[in-house]
C-alpha cells in the first residue's frame, strides 16, 4: 500500500497530512521523522506489518522545491555532459596514440599530465 504524506513546512516543523488515512494530521519536526510516525498510525488502520507501507513523502515548499527540482534537473545534465566528454576525450588520446604521439606529447596538448594521459588510454 502506498501512503502519502503530504508535508508542509510550519515554523517549528511539518505539518503531515495523510489522505489514505481519513486525512490524518501529525507533526513532526524534521521530514527523516515522517516515515517512523506514518508507519506508526499505520498500525492504528489495521496494517500491523510495515513492510507492507511504501510512505512517500512529499513536501510542500512553493518556489523552493521548484529551484531544487531544477538544480538537480542540471546535475543529471551535467553528469550526462561529463560522461560524454570523457568518452570523446577518450577517443581523441586513441587517435592521439595510433598517429604516433607519445604520451609527453599528449599531455601537453591536452593540459594533463602524462599520468592522467595513461589512465585515459584504452586497455587493449
Amino acid at each position: 500500500m502506498e501512503v502519502k504524506a503530504l508535508c508542509e513546512r510550519e515554523a517549528d516543523g511539518w505539518a503531515v497530512e495523510i489522505p489514505e488515512f481519513k486525512n490524518l494530521h501529525l507533526s513532526a519536526k524534521r521530514l527523516d521523522k515522517v516515515e517512523a510516525m506514518v508507519k506508526e498510525a499505520a498500525k492504528n488502520y489495521g496494517i500491523t506489518d510495515s513492510c507492507d507501507v511504501v510512505i512517500k513523502v512529499i513536501a510542500s515548499m512553493p518556489g523552493i522545491i521548484c529551484d531544487m527540482e531544477s538544480a538537480q534537473e542540471k546535475m543529471k545534465q551535467a553528469a550526462k555532459l561529463q560522461e560524454e566528454a570523457s568518452q570523446e576525450i577518450r577517443e581523441v588520446v586513441k587517435k592521439m596514440r595510433d598517429q604516433g604521439l607519445t604520451m609527453r606529447d599528449i599531455a601537453v596538448l591536452l593540459g594533463v599530465t602524462p599520468q592522467r594521459v595513461a589512465q585515459l588510454v584504452p586497455c587493449d
